[in-house]
């Protein structure tokens, strides 16, 4: 081993540090120069004061900047000190199809106006069709190339588990999918004398404002498709009777939210003087990952019934304010409007005759409501070794929707 002279050098750094740290922990001595400075006028700062200055910033409006919030409350230019029960797509009637009879001021007909059961009986629809219908639900359902992240599926025994998320179509293309297949079916079946009266419009709008016994209510809508038709539908003929259900002790606005904020005017999405601007059938979509009770339980088909009345009312309800102003109450007229409520397997079919818009509970006059059970299109529908299977197709629901479109 060889060996070398042994180096004396040390690590300037650390030398460095110690010297700082004895620095330090001096102590300026006074000088007295500042008194001396101070006796010639000279003004003397403290340097942080300079290095440290306080800037004001001043704010500065720039075009595209996100505006402030309104806050809601008094102060808002659509605050009202009169609260009003609004309704909207998500809100979930508690009392079911009575509670929607007593608000709308409705008496329940357990199945369709006379014309509408004869045309559905004597319906002959060739097998082709059924091929149709199937491909549709098929087509919309499973073999349609759109995949999104679909909602989270929770297990009611493990609350808190994560489980991995599935991709498929969403819940909103399925419905548009299968019930423009299942109107271009019945386009195809009436014919150019029938499809030409008829207008198509998606994801329609309706607002309107009534009052009820003392409380202000606020209807605002959407239907994912609507129907409208160069000629109004007939009223129905005959006069029917029936009762309100009794609601005691529950009120008929009870579950429907309540605000101060909002704006008191009707919303139809079409002009009066456009020639296809009547209602025929409305089309909406229920979803249940959006539209839940307020206590979470499963939306009942009571409550589902009921959806697709007042949806239906506040359709007839815009139009007739339109045609005949704010303050009618009897309708010279009847208004029909037919309503058509789908989640992509079950189907309920109802139509609303609108006889009045006075809903008190002195109101005489009755309006209309005609519907049947909820049908179910298919079991099930699915998509497994490269393929489809479908069980248990229905064809009573395609027969009832082909006699709603050629209604007139």
């Amino acid at each position: 081993m060889r060996l070398t002279n042994t180096l004396c050098a040390q690590h300037i750094g650390w030398h460095f540090k110690k010297h700082w740290l004895v620095q330090g922990r001096r102590v300026p001595k006074e000088t007295g120069a500042a008194a001396e400075l101070l006796k010639l006028g000279v003004l003397v700062k403290n340097p942080e004061d300079l290095l440290n200055a306080k800037v004001e910033k001043k704010l500065v409006d720039i075009v595209g900047a996100r505006e402030k919030p309104v806050p809601e409350d008094s102060r808002h230019p659509d605050w009202h000190p009169t609260v009003c029960n609004t309704y909207s797509d998500n809100s979930v009637l508690i009392g079911g199809l009575p509670q929607a009879q007593v608000l709308t001021n409705s008496i329940v007909i357990q199945t369709f106006p006379k014309h509408i059961e004869d045309a559905i009986a004597s319906q002959q629809l060739p097998n082709s069709v059924d091929k149709s219908v199937r491909h549709a639900i098929l087509a919309s359902h499973v073999l349609d190339a759109e995949q999104v992240k679909l909602p989270k599926v929770r297990l009611p025994e493990r609350p808190a588990f994560n489980l991995p998320r599935s991709y498929g179509i969403s819940h909103e293309r399925v419905n548009r999918l299968l019930v423009n297949k299942l109107l271009h079916e019945s386009e195809k079946l009436a014919g150019r004398s029938v499809s030409v009266r008829r207008k198509l419009i998606d994801n329609a709008s309706f607002k309107t404002f009534l009052s009820k016994d003392g409380d202000l209510l606020g209807f605002s809508i959407n239907a994912e498709k609507v129907v409208f038709a160069n000629r109004a539908i007939e009223g129905v003929k005959g006069k029917f009777e029936g009762d309100l259900p009794d609601l005691y002790p529950m009120k008929s606005t009870i579950s429907i939210p309540k605000y101060h904020i909002y704006q008191a005017k009707n919303l139809y999405p079409l002009r009066s003087d456009i020639t296809c601007s009547h209602p025929h059938t409305i089309f909406t979509v229920f979803n249940k990952h959006q539209v839940k009770n307020s206590h979470g339980s499963e939306v009942t088909t009571s409550q589902l019934q009921a959806r697709t009345l007042v949806k239906a009312f506040v359709v007839a309800a815009a139009r007739a304010k339109q045609l005949h102003g704010d303050s009618v109450g009897a309708l010279p007229k009847p208004i029909v409007v037919q309503s058509v409520q789908t989640d992509g397997r079950t189907f309920h079919f109802g139509v609303l005759q609108l006889n009045t818009l006075d809903l008190g509970a002195n109101s005489t006059a009755k309006n209309y409501w005609f519907h049947r059970q909820n049908y179910n299109l298919f079991a099930e529908c699915s998509y497994e070794g490269g393929r489809t299977h479908l069980d248990n197709y229905n064809r009573e629901v395609f027969r009832i929707f082909n006699a709603f479109y050629n209604n007139s």
